[in-house]
Order: structure tokens, then C-alpha cells, then sequence
């Protein structure tokens, strides 16, 4: 190449724009030369009609149609073009306006083109192409009609004339021969919706007196509501009014107002129709639909008066005039649709047969098909020929492009002038090829360059059309992003309109293709980025990336697209045949490997890396198998933590560290909840790495490329990519390790469950000394002690509670354990670090229930719980408990005197049983209780330490001092029994005058013998009393 295309447009912005137009309707109907110029032939489907075997194809199918019906004098030939909304119907009918001669004698032709106009000038261009007088008269009326009021009177006078019409015009359907019983029943419902009329021929209660209700009349007024819609299509210029067609909805009756019901109230009849209207307001609807239609008629000036010229009086007389002449009246209609309301006027002329007065009519019409559906079947049965065009109606779209892309480059204004000399001297081949002719008419000086790098199509009657700026693979995705369908107005409005406006502007800055390119073409890598780019980074990288997807397969751009688009990429070496369409989108060919390879499911995580969303399925995949291959390297076994199963290891490990630890940028799913790890993963080259070499060794299982499922991915190295995977797996596994031994302050967890089951043990009256080691305190089970006090019954319950709960014990076997052997318990216990943590609870146990309820609340909260109610029960019970224990000591040692209970035991009981004996034992009813006392006072152990229990215990003091504190409680209420019965006994013998019974010379005895134990009960003593921090 000897002259650089850097910055080449053979073609403008302001060139597309004068002769590409999507909408037909905003495309002069003069303007047949830029429509023909680059317009392609249709597939059409005859849906209805007789088809002739010597017809032509495409759109002249629809011509022949027409020509074929022309002098049969007694029928009307109608033929309708449907199809979806942008398939190119009007397309079709402004073919055949351009090829029907208009010098032709036999007929006169209406053609009214899809234009942008209001509804007055709609009917001012169909007056105006009928022959005949009266026009002028009917124009003027529409102009008063509309011209004198403004949108907002007009709609309100539509609603007067529906009331009107509801009132006085709209006739009771009468029965119908063969009706069904659905038919009879829609129409009995209609003709009740009517109302009843009174002596004056007046309607009443029905629903023209709903419309004057102000719920209804507001409602009905509303903006954006269905009478709102069609007058702005009276005063709005549109090529489309699709939308008169709809009818009126539900949301234009005030169905949900409660206000309508109390205005009601007094009229039973019509408080009956509304509740029907709104269980179903269908036939409402409809009822206002047909009343909305006559009355547009009225309020826009088309019948006014019975003296008064209308459109159909106008298309008769013009009828009555061409028959004389012996002429046919060929109406061309693009769009049937834009006629809205006041179809009803042309659809009387399809229903009037010729007779002996009238012209036929050959009407070629394009409709939508929902519009088509709903033509009334005076029209419907009346339709001679049905062409019916599927999205699919380009017969190839790549020349459909091509010739656009001629057009503009010809412009407009040379097009034109060639159409006009065609006409003059009859050549068809009027469009020049502007490849060929650009240069004065020589070819283009870069035409055989950029004809091989971006590739050409042969286009019947122009020769071959270069694709610049696209190519083969280029075209083909900017096809492929507008669907599986496009229909031709898809095609228009981004393929050529958007896409050549823009590429103009940014070639001749060098900044094609810019980063819009992603939305207009297929956007879909097989390759990943990197490896695309080959390690190429920053803006003009990316610039680079688009245009290798886009134009180059992923592979290679051939020089010319580089040099168009000043691209700094290597020149190929390669062959620079362009990409074809079926190769433009492949996948690249994988490694020599078996044919029968699943297909590679890495190109929708490249897809994502570049802005596609990546499937839910998908996405959720990426984070299963991330996760699982992180939790298989955790190895928090070897640090004794047991996380597998269903245990609190493994629900600990599952709040910190699941699937949804793993966000990826962009993608749907449920978000991790806080507090736990994560890991994101962006549309980055080395996350895709990483995602891509997971995906294959978790499907894999190895790094072998010619072994696996499904392709390698091309461009990676397995060692590199094994390197990477290991490296993150690693560094994730590492991050989730330190948070778990964070979560459970390493062995904390255990440490608190040990510690809480030996103060549970002591606070349900186990001695400290039971509970020093820490084999003790796993095995030993809630202890046969004496009930607990009044005030210590809540802590007592909490206690055994925890000792009965097999999950405080899980704690220290999931915690700081070895599981071993075919069953998997715990075998091995961490004792050097229990036993550390169960000292410090021994020595402080209510600040470290305090720290295990704060540190553990949430993340054991079986234990947090637990250790927090024994925390508070104890403090709650703690002043009552330990009032009641020096109270019962004081009694005690009183009482006792330094004597063995067992000694004093049997001394009372010799006193009680000689004044029982005697008869003078009191209470006299006390016996039992005395008895009861007696054994609980025998019972009592020798060794209470009655001397060492001070004023003012603290909760420390309690809970130490269960283990003997309820017998010492106990024991003093059974000496206060045997105290009160006694000195009662005594009190009576002494009123009887009773001798022989000296009770002094008792206690002085009972004394004598407690006092000979005081030195072995002033040897014991309480364990070494801690304070508690």
C-alpha cells in the first residue's frame, strides 16, 4: 500500500443522515430515488389469495396482485401487507407506488405515503388526490373543527359527544341468526351497558350517566388516558398512531376509587352496573371504543349535519366520476394505522362493491398484525390478498447493508440526479458503484486495499461493495447483536445510522473503535484478554482488543484495518483473507484433542471479563468450586480444630467462610452477610486466570492440556496457570485459617467451655477440689448434693443445664482435640492449655464468665448464652445466698458450741424421747418434725468450718462454698427445730412442776461432748480464699 487509509471515511455523518431514514415515514414521499437506490427485495409469504404461477417474487408478487385485479368493473381487489411492527411493510407498498406507471389510463392512483403529520393533514392529502368537487368544503370544516380549540377543549367535547352517542345514537344489537350462547350473552351485556330509554327516546341508567359522575369524567380526562392519546395525535405530527389502536383500558375507569360507591349510593341501578363494570370492565371498554369513534367524527368536523358533504360522500362521488371515465381508483396506503379513529370512514368504501355507479377499488394497505386482527369483519371477509412478512424478511443482509452503505457514499444529491436521468432516457442501472467511481469517475485509490482487508460483497446491479469500516466478521456480530431476527428497521437504526455516524467521527480522530463498539457489535470472546492482547496494556491496548474481536476473530487484523484505524499492532505475516461470517464468531481451534471434548465453558467468563453478565449458574459454580478447593487446604485438623460434619466446628467455619465468600464483579447471587471473609474477583486478567485454571483443575483434576474434558484454554501455559491457582488457593486458605483461630481466640473457645463446666460444677455443690483437673471436669456429671437453698434454686437449674448440655462439652473435643481411630472421637485432649484456662476461671470465675459472655455471644452462642444466665443468676442470688450462709454458720456454732453434731443429735434425742415418754414433749404435734431435725442434725458432716466464714461473702465466697454450704443451711434449721421443741418441752414441765428431767444438766453434757471435737473442727478450714477481680 502506497498511501496510508489512516483516518479514510468514504463516507460522512451528514451523508447517512440525508439518506437513511429507518422510519419510512420521515422520508419524503419524493424521495423515491434515495428508497429505491438502496432498497432490497423482500420475503413475503401469500397468506390469502390466488397465486399466480407466472408471478415474480418479493414485492412484485404484491404488484402483480394489484395489476391482475385491474378491469374486473364488479369487484374491489384488497390486498393487505402485515407483519411485526419494523419488517418492512410500508417498504413494500412504497415499491410498488414506485413501479406502478402513473401515466396508465385505466386508474388513478391515491397514494398516501406513512409521513410525519397530524390527522388534518392526513385528510387534507386524501381529499386532495380524490377527483371531484366538495373537498374544499369538507377541509374547511376539519380546519374550523380543530384549528378553534385547543387539546384540552377538544378532549373535553369528545367526551360530551360519547355521552351523546351513549345516549342517543348507539342502537341495541338485535339477535343474530345462529348466535352462539358466549355471543348472546356479550351482546345482552352490551345492550344492557346501553341503559333503558324513558318515554323521550332517552337512554337513563346506563352508562352515559356513569361518564357524567366527576370520578369517571376526571378519570377519563386524565393525561396519558386513551382520550388524552388520540388528541395528540390530532395535534402532534406522527407517522405512527399504533397506539389509537389500543382502546380503552382499565386505568381510564376510576375502578379502585371508593369516592364513586357514595355517589352511587342513591341510584341502585347504577350502583349494580359499576359493580359489574368492575368484576369485569371489558365490555365498558368496549362499549367506549365504539362510542369514542362517532364521536371523533362529530367533534373533528367529519359529520356534522345531514346537509353537510362527508368522507365517504366524497370517496362515492369520486367513484361515481372515474366510473364515467371508465377509470379504477388505486389507493396505496403505507400505513392503515395512521388513519387512528377515523378508519371507519375508508372502511365503509372496502365494504362498497362497484355495482353499476361506482369505480372498484384496488387497495394495497400495510397494518401491523394486532391492528389487522381487529378489522372489522366487513373488511375482513372482503380481503382478496394477504402478504404476510416475517422478521426474517431479508433475504441477505449483509448486501442489505452493502447497498446502504453505497448510498452513502454516493449521496443523496447524486443519487437523485441519476434517478432523474433514468426517467429520462429509461436505464435501469442508475445507482453508480461508488467503489468504482469515486476518483472522477475512477475507481477508488484505495479501493483493491481496503476491498482485501475488510472484505466486499456482490450486490446484483452494482457490482461488488466494499464493507468498510466493516468487514466480513465485523458485520456479522453487529447482525448478530440485534437479535437472531433484526427486522430491517433494527438493521438501519444501529448497523448503518448509528454505527457510520459514529465511526466517522472517531476515525478521523483515530479513536476507532471506541469503547460504544462493545453495545453495537456482538461482544463475545472465546479467548481470554490477556492472552488476545498478548501482554499488551493501557488505553490503546484496549482500542486494540476491540478491533481484534470485533474485525479480527481474536487472532490478527489484516494491515488495512490497522492502518484505517491507527492501530499500534504488529503486522501479520498471516494471509489477509478476510474472516468469513460462519468463522467470524468461532471459537479458536483448541490443541490436537479428541473430537468428542464437551465444549470449553471458559468463553462466558471471558465474556464477563469484558462487561457481559455472567450467568447466575455460572457465577455460582465459579464460587462452589473456589470454595471447596479453599477448604480442602484449611488443615485446621492439625491445629486440633474438627470443623468437619454438622458440629459447632463446622457451623463456626460455615458463618465465617462459605460460597458467598467469593464475590465476582457484576455477578447475580446472595451476598455474604457480615462478619464474614472475602475474596473479590474482578473482570481483571489475573482473576480470570485464576477462575479459568480453577474451573479446569476442579473438572480436570490435573494440569495435563491433551487429557481433559473439554479444550484447554488457548494462549495459557498449565505450569503458569497451576502457579497462579496455587498462589491464591494458598493466600485464601491462609486468610480463612487466621480468621477462624481469630473467631475462636484459638483455643479460647475451649478454654471458656472447660471453665464454665467446672463453675457449673461448684455452683451445683461440688468442692473445688473436685474440679482441678481437667479429666475431672469433663466426666464428672451434675452432683447428688443437697437441694439448693431458696435463693440459689435459679443458679442451682442454670448449672445442671450446662452440665446437661452435651454441646458445652462439643466446645473442648471440637476445639482442642485429636480425633483419631474408625469412629473419630476426640482421643487426645490439649491439657496444657486447658488446664491454664481452667485455672484462671478457678481463680476468677465471675470475671471470666463476664469475658466468655462478651467475647462468645456470637460466635458460640450455645455457650455465650449459658455462661451469661449463670453469670446473672449468680449475682442476682449472691447477697440473699450469702446472708443465708452466715446466718446458718452463726446458728450452727452457736448452737453446736464446739461440739460434733452427731453428739448434740443424741443428746436431744435422749432428752426429746424421755419428755415424749413423760407425756410433756411440745409442740405436742412436733413429734414428726422432731424427728426429721434429729436425723438432719446426725446427719450433718463433723468437718463444717463454722469458724472460718466471716460478714460481707462475695460471689466468689458462694459458689465456693456450696459443696457444704446447704448442709450447713439445712442443719441450722434442723437446730432451730430442735431448739424451739426443747425450750418448749421445758417450759411445760417446768408449769407441771416436773422433776427429773434437769435439762440444764443436758446442755451442760451436750456441751461437754462438742468440745472435745473443737480442735479437729478448727483443723479444717476453707479451701485458700481468692478475691475476684
Amino acid at each position: 500500500m502506497t498511501e496510508s487509509m489512516k483516518g479514510f471515511r468514504c463516507w460522512s455523518a451528514k451523508s447517512v443522515r440525508e439518506a437513511v431514514y429507518s422510519d419510512i415515514g420521515a422520508l419524503p414521499s419524493s424521495a423515491d430515488a434515495v428508497f429505491l437506490a438502496a432498497h432490497s427485495p423482500m420475503v413475503l409469504s401469500h397468506a390469502k389469495g390466488e397465486e399466480k404461477t407466472e408471478s415474480g417474487q418479493g414485492e412484485r408478487q404484491v404488484l402483480d396482485a394489484l395489476i391482475a385485479g385491474i378491469g374486473d368493473a364488479d369487484r374491489n381487489t384488497l390486498i393487505a401487507v402485515t407483519g411485526g411492527s419494523g419488517t418492512g411493510k410500508s417498504h413494500v407498498v412504497r415499491w410498488v407506488h414506485a413501479h406502478v406507471d402513473p401515466a396508465d389510463e385505466r386508474y388513478h392512483v391515491l397514494y398516501v405515503p406513512r409521513a410525519v403529520q397530524t390527522i388534518r393533514e392526513l385528510l387534507r392529502r386524501v381529499v386532495a388526490g380524490l377527483p371531484g368537487q366538495g373537498g374544499e368544503a369538507f377541509m374547511k370544516r376539519i380546519d374550523a373543527a380543530v384549528g378553534s380549540t385547543n387539546p384540552a377543549e377538544l378532549k373535553d367535547r369528545l367526551l360530551e359527544e360519547m355521552r351523546f352517542a351513549l345516549t342517543w345514537t348507539l342502537e341495541p344489537q338485535p339477535p343474530r341468526e345462529g348466535e352462539s350462547e358466549q355471543e348472546r350473552e356479550q351482546r345482552e351485556e352490551r345492550n344492557s351497558l346501553l341503559g333503558d330509554r324513558d318515554d323521550q327516546g332517552k337512554r337513563r341508567n346506563g352508562l352515559a350517566d356513569l361518564l357524567s359522575l366527576e370520578p369517571v369524567n376526571r378519570t377519563l380526562l386524565r393525561t396519558d388516558g386513551r382520550l388524552h392519546r388520540f388528541v395528540a395525535s390530532v395535534y402532534e405530527r406522527t407517522s405512527r398512531r399504533d397506539d389509537d389502536q389500543e382502546g380503552f383500558e382499565p386505568a381510564d375507569l376510576p375502578i379502585r376509587e371508593t369516592g364513586l360507591r357514595r355517589a352511587l349510593a342513591g341510584n341502585q341501578d347504577l350502583m349494580g352496573m359499576w359493580e359489574v363494570i368492575c368484576f369485569d370492565p371489558t365490555p365498558a371498554l368496549e362499549m367506549l371504543d365504539e362510542a369514542l369513534r362517532k364521536a371523533a367524527l362529530k367533534a373533528l368536523g367529519m359529520r356534522t349535519s345531514e346537509n353537510e358533504v362527508t368522507l365517504d360522500e366524497l370517496f362515492r362521488s369520486s367513484r361515481k366520476l372515474l366510473r364515467d371515465q371508465g377509470k379504477e381508483l388505486v389507493l396505496l396506503f403505507e400505513d392503515l394505522a395512521q388513519f387512528g379513529l377515523i378508519d371507519g370512514e375508508l372502511y365503509d368504501q372496502f365494504a362498497t362493491q362497484p355495482g353499476a355507479d361506482l369505480a372498484p377499488l384496488r387497495v394495497v394497505f400495510a397494518v401491523t398484525d394486532a391492528p389487522f386482527q381487529r378489522l372489522p369483519d366487513t373488511v375482513q371477509t372482503r380481503i382478496t390478498h394477504r402478504f404476510t412478512i416475517e422478521p426474517s424478511a431479508l433475504t441477505d443482509r449483509a448486501t442489505f447493508v452493502a447497498r446502504y452503505l453505497n448510498l452513502v457514499r454516493v449521496g443523496r444529491q447524486d443519487v437523485e440526479s441519476a434517478w432523474a436521468r433514468s426517467r429520462d432516457d429509461g436505464a435501469t442501472d442508475w445507482v453508480r458503484n461508488a467503489c468504482d467511481t469515486r476518483e472522477g469517475g475512477l475507481p477508488c485509490r484505495f479501493r483493491d486495499e481496503c476491498h482485501a482487508g475488510f472484505g466486499a460483497v456482490d450486490v446484483s446491479g452494482l457490482g461488488r461493495i466494499g464493507l468498510y469500516p466493516y468487514n466480513d466478521a465485523a458485520l456479522h456480530r453487529s447482525l448478530a447483536a440485534r437479535g437472531s431476527d433484526p427486522t430491517p428497521r433494527d438493521v438501519l437504526d444501529v448497523c448503518v445510522s448509528e454505527t457510520l455516524i459514529e465511526a466517522d467521527a472517531h476515525i478521523s480522530r483515530e479513536t476507532y473503535p471506541h469503547e460504544r463498539v462493545r453495545d453495537r457489535f456482538e461482544f463475545r470472546p472465546q479467548r481470554p484478554k490477556d492472552v488476545v492482547l498478548a501482554g499488551r496494556s493501557g488505553e490503546q491496548a484496549e482500542r486494540l482488543y476491540r478491533a481484534l474481536v470485533v474485525w479480527g476473530g481474536e487472532s490478527h487484523l489484516p494491515p488495512a484495518v490497522t492502518d484505517a484505524f491507527a492501530l499500534d499492532a504488529p503486522v501479520t505475516t498471516e494471509p489477509t483473507a478476510h474472516v468469513s461470517q460462519a468463522e467470524a464468531v468461532r471459537e479458536p481451534e483448541p490443541l490436537d484433542m479428541p473430537a468428542t471434548l464437551a465444549p470449553s465453558p471458559l468463553p462466558q467468563l471471558f465474556q464477563w471479563q469484558v462487561g457481559h453478565l455472567l450467568p447466575t449458574d455460572e457465577a455460582d459454580r465459579y464460587r462452589e468450586l473456589l470454595f471447596k478447593l479453599v477448604r480442602s487446604r484449611l488443615d485446621l485438623e492439625f491445629a486440633l480444630f474438627h470443623t468437619a460434619g454438622t458440629g459447632e466446628g463446622s457451623r463456626i467455619l460455615s458463618e465465617l467462610f462459605n460460597r458467598t465468600s467469593f464475590t465476582l464483579e457484576g455477578a447475580r447471587g446472595r451476598a455474604a452477610g457480615s462478619g464474614r471473609v472475602l475474596f473479590a474477583l474482578g473482570r481483571d486478567d489475573e482473576s480470570v486466570r485464576v477462575l479459568a485454571a480453577a474451573r479446569w483443575f476442579y473438572d480436570n483434576g490435573h494440569w495435563r492440556p491433551e487429557d481433559g474434558i473439554w479444550p484447554w484454554p488457548e494462549g495459557y501455559d498449565p505450569v503458569e496457570l497451576m502457579l497462579d491457582l496455587e498462589y491464591h488457593l494458598d493466600d485464601w486458605a491462609e486468610q480463612v485459617r487466621a480468621a477462624f483461630l481469630d473467631r475462636v481466640r484459638g483455643r479460647g473457645l475451649a478454654k471458656a467451655a472447660i471453665g464454665t463446666r467446672a463453675i457449673a460444677l461448684m455452683a451445683a455443690g461440688l468442692s473445688p477440689a473436685s474440679v482441678q483437673r481437667i479429666g475431672d471436669v469433663l466426666a464428672t456429671e451434675a452432683p447428688h448434693a443437697d437441694p439448693a437453698t431458696p435463693p440459689w434454686t435459679e443458679v442451682d437449674r442454670i448449672a445442671r443445664d450446662i452440665l446437661a448440655n452435651p454441646s458445652i462439652n462439643a466446645f473442648v473435643s471440637e476445639f482442642a482435640s485429636v480425633r483419631q481411630g474408625d469412629t473419630g472421637a476426640a482421643e487426645l485432649v490439649d491439657a496444657v492449655m486447658l488446664e491454664e484456662g481452667l485455672a484462671e476461671f478457678l481463680r476468677s470465675p465471675v470475671a471470666q464468665l463476664r469475658r466468655t459472655a462478651k467475647e462468645f455471644g456470637d460466635t458460640a452462642p450455645v455457650l455465650g448464652k449459658a455462661a451469661g444466665d449463670l453469670l446473672t443468676a449468680v449475682e442476682k442470688a449472691t447477697p440473699d445466698q450469702s446472708q443465708e450462709i452466715v446466718a446458718a454458720v452463726k446458728v450452727l456454732a452457736d448452737g453446736l458450741q464446739g461440739r460434733a453434731p452427731g453428739e448434740v443429735a443424741r443428746a436431744a434425742r435422749e432428752v426429746g424421747q424421755l419428755a415424749m415418754d413423760s407425756g410433756f414433749f411440745r409442740p405436742a404435734e412436733g413429734r414428726g418434725d422432731f424427728a426429721d431435725a434429729l436425723a438432719v442434725l446426725r446427719d450433718l458432716p463433723p468437718e463444717l468450718p463454722l469458724d472460718s466464714v466471716g460478714e460481707g461473702h462475695g460471689a466468689v465466697d458462694v459458689i465456693a462454698t456450696q459443696y457444704w454450704a446447704r448442709a450447713a443451711v439445712r442443719g441450722a434449721r434442723a437446730l432451730e427445730v430442735i431448739r424451739r421443741s426443747l425450750a418448749e418441752t421445758r417450759l411445760e414441765s417446768e408449769r407441771t412442776g416436773v422433776v427429773g428431767m434437769d435439762l440444764d444438766q443436758v446442755a451442760r453434757d451436750v456441751r461437754l461432748k462438742l468440745r472435745q471435737v473443737r480442735e479437729h473442727l478448727q483443723a479444717m478450714s476453707l479451701p485458700k480464699e481468692e478475691t475476684d477481680g
